[in-house]
C-alpha cells in the first residue's frame, strides 16, 4: 500500500508533463521552409492509356447505356401499345356491326329514300 502511494506521489495530476522547448515557434516557420527545400519533388509518372481504353471504351459505354434505355423502355411501353391496339380493333368491329358495309348502289338507292329537308339535316348532324 504505501509503495502504490509512493508511485502515485510521483505523478502530480496538476502538472503537464508535455512541455515545448523554449523559443520553439519564434522561427518555426524558417526552418520548415529549409527542411522543405532540401526535400525533392519527383515528377508525376505519365499514364498512357491504350487506344482501346481512351476511345473506344467510352463509346461502348454510350452503347450499353443507350441498349439498356431501349430495352427498358421496349418493356415498359409494349404492354400500353398492346392495349391501344386491342382497343382499336374491339370499336373497329362495333362499328362494322353498327354500319353494314353498303355498295355504291345501295348507298344511292338508301339516299333516294330521303326527302331534301332530311338530307339537309343529316348534313348538319354530321358537320
Amino acid at each position: 500500500m504505501e509503495e502504490q502511494n509512493k508511485i502515485i506521489g510521483q505523478f502530480d495530476k496538476k502538472k503537464n508533463p508535455f512541455k515545448v522547448p523554449d523559443n520553439y515557434f519564434d522561427d518555426f516557420s524558417a526552418q520548415l521552409e529549409k527542411k522543405l527545400e532540401k526535400i525533392e519533388v519527383a515528377p508525376a509518372p505519365v499514364i498512357k492509356k491504350s487506344f482501346f481504353a481512351a476511345h473506344i471504351q467510352p463509346l461502348l459505354y454510350v452503347a450499353a447505356v443507350v441498349t439498356l434505355l431501349t430495352g427498358i423502355s421496349y418493356v415498359a411501353v409494349q404492354p400500353m401499345l398492346q392495349n391501344i391496339n386491342d382497343e382499336m380493333k374491339m370499336a373497329k368491329n362495333q362499328e362494322s356491326a353498327a354500319f353494314p358495309e353498303l355498295s355504291e348502289d345501295d348507298y344511292y338507292d338508301l339516299m333516294a329514300e330521303y326527302d331534301s329537308d332530311e338530307m339537309y339535316e343529316l348534313l348538319s348532324i354530321n358537320e
